[in-house]
């Protein structure tokens, strides 16, 4: 977990000082294929990825004092399709700790699609960090292609 200073909220991960978009590894830890992927995505009717969000007073999707989504986290597609609450159906909050902004919590987060291109994910966008006692940090779910 990490302040994040030289960043701004509403910037692509991939342009963070120490961001970069984000890759794919197969078991055996060697970069997935497009080859490999186009086939996961022609044979499969559903995907799903999950992001896990920590925080430390810190929106990761529903702010629950403003009672709004606008600092919600933005995903960018596979497919370079921008999705977030205000978009995309598909995106739900399994847990979302970070909603009241106290402490150290968690928000996890889900894309559950019918639309397998836009997965997995390739970028991130985060709208709620800067502040003097803000920090957030990440972890990125394996993709899964469901038949």
């Amino acid at each position: 977990m990490a302040r994040w200073p030289k960043d701004s909220p509403g910037t692509w991960y991939s342009r963070y000082k120490r961001g970069s978009m984000l890759s794919y590894m197969d078991a055996e830890g060697n970069p997935i294929g497009v080859v490999q992927m186009t086939f996961l995505r022609l044979l499969s009717a559903s995907a799903r990825q999950n992001l896990t969000y920590n925080c430390y007073q810190s929106v990761a999707w529903h702010d629950q004092e403003l009672n709004s989504h606008d600092k919600a986290i933005r995903f960018l597609g596979s497919n370079d399709e921008e999705m977030s609450h205000d978009n995309n159906p598909y995106i739900s909050a399994i847990i979302d700790g970070c909603a009241l902004k106290k402490g150290y919590e968690k928000t996890i987060l889900e894309i559950n699609t019918p639309k397998v291109e836009q997965i997995p994910y390739v970028d991130i966008m985060f709208n709620d960090f800067g502040g003097a006692t803000q920090k957030f940090g990440f972890e990125v779910g394996p993709a899964c292609f469901i038949g």
